[in-house]
């Protein structure tokens, strides 16, 4: 369970890594820089996301819907794990974050939001020290092989990347007998500022806590 854990938090580390490209070829840094392009835009992008993983016996499944529009963001998860399925949903409204769990509502003054949920990894040709790539069917296929970081498990992940509006469509990814696919299935550009304000009203009855 660890390791599966740790394995979906490293997909999801949002943007992160510096250093050189080592032996990332040029055109490679290019697709996935028009992609970081396409998967963000000042006016608001939203996207659903669905997520496959599995270690042995056990599998999970994950529904994301992520919202960001500058510094505001929202996001929905529902985790179905061993029949039971967990609903959650966060969110940072320009003045509070919230966050409904188990019928209870948690409304925080500033942002504290983390950014290692929900958000998929983009930074890919930064972390890893080599890529191979090729086009197929409508996308870029990517492999990013020997991560600079030791410790990550890993040590390949392949992303689907569509050819006409670089918009990341897949990401795949395993270590140690776990697999990992990341798959995009909606996107919607352009959000008002109110997308990302809690509605207690669409919470009757759940225990509202203010910090």
């Amino acid at each position: 369970m660890k390791r599966l854990v740790n394995l979906i938090v490293f997909a999801f580390l949002a943007f992160g890594g510096v250093g050189a490209y080592a032996q990332i070829p040029a055109e490679v840094t290019d697709v996935m820089n028009r992609c970081r392009a396409a998967m963000s835009n000042p006016n608001g992008l939203e996207y659903e996301m669905d997520m496959k993983a599995g270690m042995g016996p056990l599998a999970m499944k994950m529904h994301f819907v992520v919202a960001k529009k500058g510094d505001l963001s929202r996001t929905r998860v529902v985790t179905k794990v061993l029949g039971m399925e967990i609903t959650t949903e966060s969110g940072f409204d320009g003045t509070n974050t919230w966050e409904v769990k188990d019928d209870t509502i948690t409304i925080t003054r500033g942002n504290t939001m983390k950014k290692d949920r929900g958000e998929m990894n983009l930074a890919l040709d930064k972390q890893y020290r080599k890529a191979k790539m090729k086009q197929k069917d409508g996308f870029y296929e990517i492999t990013f092989t020997e991560p600079k970081d030791s410790s990550v498990e890993a040590k390949s992940v392949t992303v689907k990347v569509s050819d006409k509006n670089y918009v990341l469509r897949e990401l795949r990814s395993g270590a140690r007998g776990t697999k990992l696919t990341m798959t995009l299935t909606k996107i919607h550009v352009g959000l008002s500022d109110s997308h990302f304000k809690l509605n207690l009203a669409q919470h009757p009855n759940a225990v509202v806590i203010k910090k």
